[in-house]
């Protein structure tokens, strides 16, 4: 049998073609990269402003509550012991009323006040492009252009 020399060049061109291209992989397309920076921290990113703000401080009235009840246990326990039959009732009501008089205003002297508190607001533009908006207590230490981590809503530099 006779094979034309043809036929017998183009399967071996298919032959060498098939398996130069076999050997050949096409590159994976790495998405970790952006162009503007490494995306691989999804709460990462740079540092765009920093500015020191007040917020509203509310104030702590515990003291005040529980100064009512103890003032008002203790009147009323006080006006029980004075007077007889009906005035024993008035007695003690008028105790416990003047006792939870007496207890609020001790308790809100030894209430916190609410107030302005110094904070710092810092805006970060992250890795993936999104902008994020912190308010802190605590001086974050950082200035734009500063790389930075967001954590539990806490600046941090990375």
């Amino acid at each position: 049998m006779k094979i034309k020399s043809g036929t017998f060049g183009m399967a071996a061109a298919l032959l060498v073609g098939t398996a130069a291209l076999a050997g050949c992989q096409t590159q994976p397309v790495y998405q970790g990269q952006t162009t503007y920076g490494y995306r691989g921290c999804q709460s990462c990113g740079v540092v765009q402003q920093v500015q020191q703000v007040y917020i509203q401080q509310q104030g702590n009235n515990n003291n005040a509550v529980l100064g009512t009840v103890i003032g008002a246990v203790a009147g009323g326990l006080l006006g029980s012991t004075i007077g007889h039959g009906r005035g024993n009732t008035a007695t003690t009501v008028v105790g416990a009323v003047a006792g939870g008089a007496v207890g609020n205003a001790i308790g809100s002297q030894n209430s916190q006040p609410g107030g302005t508190v110094p904070a710092w607001q810092i805006v970060v533009r992250l890795d993936n492009g999104q902008y994020a908006t912190v308010t802190q207590g605590p001086n974050p230490g950082v200035r734009p252009g500063d790389y930075v981590v967001i954590s539990n809503n806490q600046v941090y530099p990375r």
